[in-house]
Order: C-alpha cells, then sequence, then structure tokens
C-alpha cells in the first residue's frame, strides 16, 4: 500500500484535525459536548478527497475494507484502532459511514438509510487506485433512488389550501436565535455571503425578513425545464430564491439545506402533496450541516406554490414560510411508504467526476 500522505499537506478541516489530534479521542467517542471536533460535511469530503486520492488498495475486499477504515481514521486524525468494532456508524463520533466504490451501486445492508448520516463513497479503480472522495448524508442518497427500493417516507399537503403567502412564524426557533442572532443584515452583507457557506452570525436574516424577500417571487414566471424535470425545477426555483434574497452567486451542493447559508430548505410546489423525504421538518434530531447544536426543527422551510401558465412556462402563486418547529401548524403530515432493509441504490453516473 501507497503510505498515506501527511495530513498537514491539507487545509481542508485543518483545524478540526489538530483538535481532534490533541483531543486524544477515538472513533467511537461521542461528540456532543465537543462539537469543535466534528467536521462539518464540506471539510470532511475535502479532507478525505485530498489526502486519499491516489492511494493504491490492491486487496481482497475484506482487506481492502479494514485498510480504508485505517486511512480514513489517520486522516481524521485519529489514533488507528487495532481491530475495528462492527458498530452503526463505523465511525459513531462523526456519524460517518464509509464505502469503497468499484462500480456505481451503493450496497446498504441490513439497516435503513439515516437521513442524518454521513456516507463517505471512495471511487477506486480496479487495481484500486483511489480516484476521488464524496460525502453525502442520507437524504441524498435517498434522492438517487430510481428503483422503487426507497420511497418518500413522510409526505404533507397544506390544511388550508386557498390561503396564499403566509408567514407562519413570526420569529426564528429560540435556538437558532441563540446561534446566530438573525436580522436583516445589510445588503452589501448578503452580496457577499455564498450560499454554500454555512451560517454565521451576522450573516443570516430573521426568518422574517427573509419571507419578506421571498414574496418578491410571486408573479415571476421561468420556463419548465421539462415535465419530468424535477430536480432542474427545483434548481430554478432556488436561484430565483437566492436572487431574491440577495446572495452572492448561486451554488448547491444538493444537500440539506438547499440554501445553507440563511438554513432554508426550499420546496417548489405544483401539487399539492410535499414530499419530505426522510426526516420530518419538526424532527429533533441534530443538523449538523446547519450548526453543532441545530436541529431539523431550528431551520426554516419555503414552500413555494407554482402553476403552469403554458406547457413550458410555470409561475410562482404564493410563498409560505416556517421554521421547522411550526410546520406542522400550516400543513397536515400524512406517511408515504417506508423504506426496505436490503437497499442497492444507483450511483449518479457524474458522481465522482473531477469539478
Amino acid at each position: 500500500m501507497k503510505c498515506i500522505r501527511s495530513a498537514s499537506m491539507t487545509r481542508a478541516g485543518e483545524s478540526t484535525y489538530n483538535a481532534i489530534r490533541a483531543s486524544g479521542r477515538s472513533i467511537y467517542d461521542d461528540l456532543s459536548d465537543a462539537p469543535e471536533l466534528i467536521y462539518d460535511i464540506a471539510d470532511l469530503e475535502g479532507r478525505l478527497d485530498d489526502i486519499l486520492t491516489g492511494e493504491i488498495w490492491d486487496y481482497a475486499i475484506r482487506t481492502r475494507s479494514k485498510v480504508a477504515k485505517e486511512a480514513v481514521a489517520a486522516a481524521l486524525g485519529y489514533p488507528v484502532p487495532r481491530s475495528f468494532q462492527k458498530t452503526q456508524p463505523r465511525f459513531p463520533g462523526q456519524n460517518l459511514d464509509i464505502s469503497v466504490q468499484m462500480a456505481d451501486n451503493l450496497q446498504i445492508w441490513n439497516e435503513d438509510v439515516d437521513p442524518g448520516r454521513r456516507y463517505a463513497l471512495i471511487r477506486v479503480t480496479e487495481n484500486g487506485t483511489v480516484t476521488r472522495v464524496r460525502v453525502v448524508t442520507g437524504e441524498v442518497i435517498a434522492l438517487w433512488d430510481r428503483t422503487g427500493t426507497l420511497t418518500s417516507k413522510y409526505q404533507a399537503k397544506r390544511i388550508d389550501p386557498n390561503q396564499g403567502s403566509k408567514l407562519v412564524s413570526p420569529r426564528d426557533t429560540e435556538n437558532f436565535m441563540r446561534a446566530f442572532a438573525p436580522s436583516t443584515v445589510p445588503a452589501s452583507v448578503r452580496a457577499a455571503t455564498s450560499p454554500t457557506s454555512r451560517p454565521v452570525g451576522g450573516s443570516v436574516l430573521a426568518i422574517r425578513h427573509a419571507h419578506d424577500h421571498l414574496l418578491a417571487l410571486v408573479g415571476e414566471e421561468f420556463v419548465d425545464p421539462g415535465v419530468t424535470q424535477d430536480r432542474s425545477r427545483g434548481v430554478v426555483v432556488q436561484q430565483l430564491a437566492c436572487l431574491a434574497l440577495g446572495l452572492g452567486e448561486y451554488g448547491d451542493v444538493g444537500q440539506f439545506p438547499d440554501i445553507l447559508c440563511q438554513a432554508l430548505e426550499v420546496k417548489l410546489q405544483l401539487s399539492p402533496t410535499i414530499d419530505l423525504g426522510l426526516v420530518l421538518p419538526d424532527s429533533t434530531a441534530a443538523a449538523q450541516e446547519v450548526g453543532p447544536e441545530l436541529r431539523h426543527a431550528d431551520a426554516r422551510y419555503s414552500v413555494i406554490y407554482g402553476s403552469r401558465v403554458s406547457d413550458d412556462r410555470i409561475r410562482i402563486d404564493a410563498v409560505v414560510t416556517t421554521t421547522g418547529q411550526d410546520f406542522f401548524t400550516e400543513f397536515r403530515r400524512f406517511e408515504g411508504n417506508v423504506q426496505n432493509k436490503k437497499l442497492q441504490i444507483p450511483l449518479p453516473r457524474d458522481l465522482f467526476e473531477t469539478e
């Protein structure tokens, strides 16, 4: 095996790496009392991709799996265990599983996809050379399924579909306000904020101000990218939302929430039924990508209702904005199909392409 490169050679997650090394904690230790030791998903992917790309793991499958876990542990700053426990996930402290992918078919055995878990997908060639590492959440994996193995677990409908635009939550959750002190935010600050950056105090709009900006979308029309292109339509609306919020150049990492810097999930609705995926908006489960002490219930949701004005044009008719905590005061929940235990998910063909 090629020697693992020094982790200090990459800047991705450097401070977290150093903090983990200094802490002496293992991959199994609970980090709920030490959020500074938890990698955000961008640093997690960047670090593993920087350090593991180029490694050669030309071994039998079982040995390769062990070598991969050893390499990931070292890259993240942990002492490498002499043997690995059979935990779910494999790296409990980082809520991280890893999968070495020689083919475009992700197999998850004997457990459900965990929407909040991070999955490191390591691409290797036939001779065992690592060419790319991507890290995604379980929610993203669920979106990739086109086989019917996984379906949206939760769905909802607006209780009164005729109310039009509405600000459901007049203020953010107490937890959110403590974390970010959301406010009006000057236009110059918003323009310098990337939609894909993590929210930080001083750049996060209060929910009522975010809603006021998004109301400018009502009456806007856009070209439908195609009848079957739900994802593409969603991207168009996210772009329009970023413009309405006055944010910097649009970017999308394909993870929850859609507009990360504002902790805002955007859902375009051309039909009454809202697919919520694997996590309920009012869930108290950790939303680590938003902030180390934030929950899904603390995120904000804008449900944007649209209608067709012609075969190829869509008009935005209403904007409903709420915290996850208040979501089900405006919407009625019902459950769709649940997921199966044995999962084989086809990966997107361009997942491992170099950007």
